[in-house]
């Protein structure tokens, strides 16, 4: 397998590098990365890792595959279907000649985002290769964990610091990235500091380190969660704070589940209260129901932002105006008052629904929850082990969280960092053993 672990680690490790520059042609970067890493394992995979890893990912890979199947055909020629975006034909009728229009308003920036999303699924693969071996796992969670806690110490330098490493501005797009990727960090840490305690607790035969460098590696992984967590109350809102609790909440409920071997009254009476609590944060939400439940909790987003997106939430229909194009039909609905605002969606929940549509968002969303079911489940049935599955099923519900908090999951070292952790969590939830 070497050297895909080695340089999917160091992709990991330079996020808070990316944090900072984040701009088209790191996105190109990070593609060529991810084509050279799946071409390593390609050639490098052992034939029995193969079979486990085809094993284990093929359904996955399958559903994977229709966002990207729904931006190919966003960027067809459809104008005789009906399907097409009508500003096609406004175009058509400003230069006297027809043209084939398509859904997506701007199809090249479609195809710009479908080669994003095929890089951030490619990473996530790599990492499910790569973490079929459990020490390799290991060494990638340390390498996400430290990604992490130094973009939790990027957060604390600028804030406490004075210093302009992430704009200087709150809302910013650098500083909200900042804030998802150290939200993230914190569940990656604390993962990691129970499987250390776990670990260190055991006297298995094959153990070969002391049970002293578990106990460092559990008091390391602490101050990671600490520096993390200083660094999401000092930047983040209370969105984040409550992705941050429930994804925090999700791994302690797996953990407890799997140490008192709940049956299935215990499993319903956790859903039971998950689904209250879900359905008390969505009919509390601020505006109550004026507001569009996909920028209703966008805290940090400008008022006049908020209020253009849902005028383009309005308007759109079901197929969307193609995958990254907000920023290009952002300005078609703005007024003279709303010049001044960026071109950025409040929350990745809002783009989404522009974009691909509202029920793309919402078939995404079930998507999301049953991957993080099927992974709970995985961790519920391994052994020492189970922290992977538990700490990708609490990354994915942290990240749709904050997908209604903020667009700063959008970014590239969030999707780098949650891709890594969700593939680590698919290639576990299963034992090569069995």
């Amino acid at each position: 397998m070497f050297p895909a672990p080695l340089f999917l680690a160091l992709l990991i490790v330079t996020t808070p590098l990316i944090l900072i520059f984040d701009g088209p042609i790191f996105h190109g970067v990070v593609v060529a990365a991810a084509a050279v890493l799946v071409a390593i394992v390609g050639f490098r995979i052992r034939p029995g890792e193969a079979g486990f890893l085809s094993s284990v990912i093929r359904p996955i890979a399958i559903v994977a595959a229709f966002p990207a199947l729904w931006m190919l055909i966003q960027v067809l020629p459809l104008g005789a279907s009906g399907l097409a975006h009508p500003i096609w034909e406004s175009a058509a009728a400003a230069l006297g000649r027809p043209l084939a229009g398509s859904i997506s308003i701007d199809p090249g920036a479609t195809l710009i985002s479908l080669a994003r999303y095929i890089s951030m699924a490619a990473i996530a693969f790599v990492a499910s290769a790569v973490a079929v071996d459990r020490h390799r796992a290991e060494w990638i969670l340390f390498a996400l964990t430290m990604a992490t806690t130094l973009i939790g110490l990027l957060i604390l330098t600028a804030s406490l610091g004075g210093l302009t490493l992430l704009s200087g501005d709150d809302g910013s797009s650098a500083r909200i990235a900042a804030s998802d990727s150290a939200t993230l960090g914190i569940i990656l840490a604390a993962a990691g500091a129970f499987h250390a305690l776990e670990r260190g607790n055991l006297r298995a035969e094959d153990q070969r380190r002391s049970a002293v460098s578990f106990q460092l590696a559990f008091v390391a992984c602490l101050g990671a969660a600490a520096i993390c967590s200083l660094a999401v109350f000092v930047s983040a809102t209370r969105q984040t704070y409550f992705a941050a609790t429930c994804g925090i909440a999700t791994l302690i409920v797996a953990i407890v589940i799997r140490r008192f071997r709940f049956g299935p009254w215990g499993y319903s009476a956790i859903v039971s209260v998950a689904l209250v609590i879900a359905y008390a944060a969505v009919a509390l939400r601020p505006g109550g129901r004026t507001i569009d439940l996909t920028v209703a909790f966008a805290a940090q987003a400008p008022k006049p932002l908020i209020a253009v997106t849902q005028r383009v939430l309005a308007e759109t229909s079901w197929v969307g105006t193609g995958a990254g194009t907000f920023a290009a039909i952002l300005p078609i609905y703005r007024d003279i008052d709303e010049l001044g605002i960026a071109p950025l969606s409040p929350t990745a929940a809002a783009a989404i629904a522009v974009e691909m549509g509202r029920p793309f968002l919402w078939a995404a969303l079930m998507a999301a929850i049953a991957l993080a079911v099927t992974l709970m489940r995985g961790a519920l049935r391994r052994g020492r082990d189970s922290f992977y599955s538990t700490a990708g099923a609490s990354c994915i519900v942290a990240t749709m969280l904050l997908a209604f908090g903020n667009v700063g999951v959008f970014s590239t070292p969030v999707l780098v960092i949650a891709a890594a952790a969700v593939g680590i969590a698919i290639a576990q939830s299963k034992s090569r053993s069995i």
